[in-house]
């Protein structure tokens, strides 16, 4: 398990990162509130990373779809 303070500090880049220039709005920071957040994070960068392979599957896809097409 990680430490507190290690997840504190993922929290909150991820926190960052979503937000991006907008301000992150004020939470408690307590290890109920970590736990959340880094949970949510977690389910978020494996999300992205089906998405990301979701979205190289289609361009690999329309890629041979126009090499059949125009041949």
């Amino acid at each position: 398990m990680e430490p507190q303070e290690e997840r504190e500090t993922q929290v909150a880049a991820w926190l960052k990162k979503i937000f991006g220039d907008h301000p992150i709005p004020q939470y408690e920071v307590n290890p109920r509130t970590t736990e959340i957040l880094h949970h949510l994070s977690e389910r978020n960068r494996v999300r992205d990373r089906d998405v990301y392979l979701v979205i190289e599957d289609l361009k690999q896809k329309a890629s041979e779809y126009e090499s059949e097409v125009f041949f």
